[in-house]
């Protein structure tokens, strides 16, 4: 029994074991709400209209603002990560879920796509996409997808999946965020010079983006920390200060305060961004405001977490099945949602240029979409189960026999 805590205590510091003793008991359903805000927002981001109108070949501000404050739901991932980033499971078991709940239903989502892509764009029929759909694989682009990282390899539809390369680099890097998240002042001091790192680093880029600083350049020692790695830290320090944040309502203003004001900064800055005097690179242009590793999507995400761990309160029992059963989702949801988004195709919007009829259409979007998505997965998932249950059966009969 020694030498097993021993081993036990290499792989996951004993100190946080004991400490997440009761976060193991207790089901924490405020971060399952924002599980399900960060979902929401990042089908927002992709039913939002492009910000440059085609239909009236004008740009059109009332998207962007709209946009601006429907950009940071992947942070919020990343720091629910790092929420439960301690939290008793060995190094052996986080790869085992990695691949079961994570790689394997990507790995179907990407062959799905591949086969059905001429169908889902409205091409084709779906029984020529099953006559072809040898030939619709696509390998050797999943293969350089696989070593290079750069999704354009497979197809469009596969382009939100950058996520989920982001998410194994956190999962490799989980033993050394360990060694950060330990509460001894030694890994506090380390913990806290790389967040301030990253945070100063993202600082210097962004302003590098507008004004050139002498003498500084491309400096690759801003790079030496990943801005993924640095919002799972923030998570675990909002972790560890949880009971500090719930319901506390100071904490829920001024986060509401500096979440609205920061995003009324992107979309000024996006606005002096995108005044350029000819239209044909405006569309790329407007990905600005969409890089998660800018300072402001940094303060925007936190403020974000924390408005909602300390502005919600959940005691009902049915409302907490609820959040559960939709939380338990979001992954499948996110997955799947774009091909919703591409088999509507949402250019066809773009005549709305009015500021309540693209509302009302965002609005509509995205319920529309998170709930059809919620259907499908929740379809999916009892199709598994009835097939996991037959294969257990004749499992038994075999072993009867």
């Amino acid at each position: 029994m020694e030498v097993k805590e021993k081993l036990e205590e290499c792989i996951i510091p004993k100190e946080n074991l004991n400490n997440n003793i009761d976060a193991k008991h207790e089901r924490d359903y405020i971060v399952d709400i924002i599980r399900i805000i960060a979902c929401i927002i990042v089908i927002g981001n992709h039913c939002c209209l492009q910000a440059f109108n085609e239909y009236y070949s004008v740009v059109d501000w009332s998207r962007l603002f709209e946009k601006c404050f429907l950009t940071d739901g992947v942070p919020l991932f990343f720091m629910i990560t790092g929420f439960f980033i301690v939290n008793g499971r060995n190094y052996k078991k986080i790869w085992k879920s990695t691949l079961v709940k994570v790689l394997l239903p990507t790995l179907i989502y990407v062959i799905f796509v591949q086969v059905f892509y001429m169908f889902i764009v409205n091409k084709e029929s779906f029984l020529w996409c099953i006559k072809n759909c040898i030939y619709n694989l696509n390998f050797q682009g999943i293969v350089r997808t696989v070593l290079t990282g750069d999704l354009i390899h497979i197809n469009s539809l596969c382009e939100h999946l950058w996520y989920i390369f982001s998410y194994v680099k956190i999962i490799i890097y989980v033993p050394i965020i360990w060694l950060l998240c330990k509460e001894e002042n030694t890994s506090k001091l380390a913990r806290r010079i790389t967040i301030a790192f990253g945070i100063v680093s993202s600082l210097i880029i962004d302003i590098q983006r507008f004004y050139t600083i002498p003498g500084i350049g491309k400096i690759r020692v801003l790079e030496l920390f990943d801005r993924e790695i640095i919002y799972v830290l923030f998570g675990y320090e909002i972790f560890i200060n949880k009971d500090k944040i719930s319901n506390n309502k100071k904490i829920f203003c001024l986060s509401s305060i500096v979440f609205i004001l920061i995003n009324v900064l992107r979309y000024k800055l996006e606005q002096h961004y995108m005044v350029i005097n000819s239209f044909y690179n405006i569309v790329g242009r407007e990905n600005f405001i969409e890089w998660q590793y800018s300072i402001i999507s940094m303060i925007s995400g936190v403020s974000l977490f924390s408005l909602i761990y300390s502005g919600f309160t959940i005691k009902s029992e049915k409302l907490k099945k609820i959040i559960l059963f939709v939380s338990n989702k979001t992954f499948g949801i996110y997955l799947i949602h774009y091909i919703l988004l591409a088999k509507v195709d949402l250019y066809k919007f773009d005549k709305l240029g009015r500021l309540h009829e693209e509302l009302i259409y965002l609005f509509l979007s995205i319920l529309i979409t998170f709930i059809s998505s919620l259907v499908i997965v929740t379809i999916i998932k009892q199709i598994s189960k009835f097939i996991k249950k037959i294969y257990l059966f004749l499992s038994s009969c075999d072993r009867i026999n």
